[in-house]
């Protein structure tokens, strides 16, 4: 039940939501703007309005994958969905492995999965866009961060919340998000980094 989690998860991550929901409201997401299909660019192209509707409809995949994941196999099932789903929104099958950024996907994820460590990881995450102006570098810090929360947790025994317990669970959602992630995250840090030319 293991490898059906994972393969459920990885079709609801891939699920091609916020281009439908841009092409509903008009914009294409692949093809204007960043040609991303994330919250950032929804919000350039359709506003405050898209940009929530694909975030919230990112969440729930997110969410839902870890809670099915969870009913097919326990907290195994949970994370090995949940990092599978962050898999599939960022490296697509049906888009020849092109997605988003996955972090909208793995706040989701966390939500289910880990819920007492949601708060403190928006809280660095946004500290560290504050403080370097960068969303790439950001989403590094965040990723780097959650690996700490990942050893603070276990070795405390603290409490997760309604999803999975402390331990190598844990290590397995913070590193599985991490590899997921870091490749996207580091090319966008580097792009960052570059002077802009005209």
């Amino acid at each position: 039940m293991i490898l059906v989690a994972a393969a459920m998860g990885y079709l609801v991550g891939s699920l091609p939501t916020a281009t439908t929901l841009g092409h509903l409201w008009g914009v294409d997401l692949r093809d204007e703007g960043t040609k991303n299909p994330g919250t950032n660019n929804a919000r350039r192209l359709g506003g405050l309005p898209l940009a929530t509707m694909v975030l919230g409809v990112e969440i729930a995949k997110g969410a839902g994958s870890v809670i099915l994941g969870a009913a097919l196999s326990g907290a195994t099932g949970a994370v090995v969905a949940g990092v599978a789903a962050v898999a599939g929104n960022v490296y697509n099958v049906w888009h020849k492995f092109e997605g988003g950024k996955g972090l909208g996907i793995s706040a989701g994820v966390l939500a289910a999965a880990w819920p007492t460590v949601f708060v403190p990881t928006m809280v660095v995450i946004m500290a560290a866009v504050f403080i370097s102006r960068s969303s790439g570098r950001a989403a590094l810090t965040a990723m780097a961060a959650l690996n700490v929360f990942a050893l603070i947790w276990s070795s405390k025994d603290l409490p997760t919340g309604w999803g999975v317990p402390a331990g190598p669970l844990l290590f397995g959602l913070s590193i599985g998000l991490t590899v997921i992630l870091v490749h996207r995250h580091l090319k966008d840090a580097s792009d960052q980094r570059r002077p802009q030319t005209t």
